[in-house]
């Protein structure tokens, strides 16, 4: 038999997916620290407009951007809340989840040759994409706080750099970029004639007073920009598969050709329960969500510290980035599958994130109070059976 995609037999099966099938073997008293995904659930009145739209037969083919309502609802949302005061409807695109958003991006924007630039550690689909699209990842590490290295950054642009992709507030670091780090990533973007691709989906996960800014709200990057969301995170819906897309006109009318001949679109009743969710967005209290997520995220760098890891506290997300303590000679993999195996808690190891996160875990604290602290009394259990403290 002739070879399959080179693309796709180099990529791996995700880390965090063979830590979710690993789970599942270990039983009902498994933990996971592994899923970025809620511990609320979708609320009743997105689901009572996806329930109506199945009542009233909306199950036919939906128009491959996205019907004329949502998109109207999305371009409202990013003028209201994002000050991306260039937004019309036709700016805007309806995605297959958070997921299709990046991939539509790289679709468009890629060309086999061409590079992009990333902090690393970063969200592990950026990596794979870019193979998918046969372009290359330039990977510029992180400072020791998880901030992003500007100069060096500055530095890794070629003649060859197509866009720069960000990720704030961060998976899987919980870094927000400051005002001053956005300003100098659009210079960069400006002044070296690049693309900008801006992953938005944990916007509403801030602590510490931490404020969320849209480089596409800055002058000249109407046509720069590529702004991603989804409804996953924000709105506990992460298996309705709905995410949105604001960019210029002639990006958004070549990512509808690209769907046109992969998925034809999004799963139309889901989309007026998506209509719902951000024309009714109070009803979720994100105060109130973001209180709670608060208190998990400190007990999450109280505990971490009281068993000698080395943390950087995150501002956003749902996510920490401890580093394994170096007394310990143990690798991140050697860390993640042996606490699964004996104690049935899962972490991600920080290879999956990156080439410069290899001592590293991500933990994600979008789970019960109840298993937090049952996780971290297993993971100091482990510990401890180790003689490691």
């Amino acid at each position: 038999m002739k070879e399959l995609s080179q693309a796709i037999l180099n990529s791996k099966k995700s880390k965090i997916r063979k830590l979710f099938d690993m789970l599942l073997q270990s039983g009902p008293e498994a933990i996971s620290f592994g899923i970025g995904q809620t511990d609320f659930t979708t609320p009743a009145f997105i689901y009572d407009g996806i329930i109506q739209a199945l009542r009233e037969h909306k199950t036919l083919y939906a128009p491959a951007l996205g019907i004329p309502q949502l998109r109207k609802a999305i371009a409202e949302k990013f003028r209201n809340e994002n000050q991306l005061s260039w937004i019309k409807t036709e700016n805007t695109i309806v995605t297959n989840g958070g997921s299709q958003a990046l991939t539509l991006t790289y679709a468009v924007l890629s060309n086999p040759g061409d590079e992009m630039i990333l902090s690393s550690p970063n969200f592990i689909s950026y990596y794979y994409l870019a193979d998918y699209f046969h372009i290359k990842c330039v990977e510029v590490p992180r400072q020791e706080d998880y901030s992003p290295n500007i100069e060096m950054i500055k530095e890794k642009i070629s003649s060859k750099t197509k866009f720069i992709l960000i990720n704030s507030p961060n998976n899987p670091t919980g870094y927000v970029y400051s005002e001053s780090e956005i300003k100098a990533i659009v210079d960069l973007v400006q002044d070296h004639d690049l693309y900008l691709v801006s992953d938005e989906v944990y916007e509403k996960f801030l602590y510490n007073r931490a404020v969320h800014i849209s480089p596409g709200s800055y002058p000249g990057m109407d046509e720069r920009t590529i702004t991603l969301n989804a409804l996953s995170k924000s709105f506990g819906a992460t298996g309705l598969r709905c995410g949105y897309i604001g960019a210029s006109l002639p990006i958004i009318q070549n990512m509808e050709k690209y769907i046109q001949y992969t998925t034809a679109g999004v799963n139309h009743p889901v989309q007026y329960g998506a209509v719902r969710a951000l024309k009714q967005s109070e009803k979720m209290n994100f105060p109130d969500i973001i209180e709670r997520y608060n208190k998990k995220r400190i007990f999450c760098v109280k505990r971490l510290r009281e068993l000698q890891f080395e943390v950087v506290e995150p501002q956003g997300a749902f996510y920490l980035m401890p580093k394994l303590n170096q007394a310990w000679k143990m690798t991140a993999d050697e860390f993640s599958e042996d606490l699964v195996k004996e104690q049935k808690v899962a972490c991600v190891s920080g290879t999956a994130f990156g080439s410069f996160s290899e001592n590293s875990l991500r933990i994600s604290y979008a789970t019960t109070d109840e298993k937090l602290e049952e996780g971290f009394n297993r993971i100091e259990k482990f510990l401890k059976n180790r003689n490691l403290i």
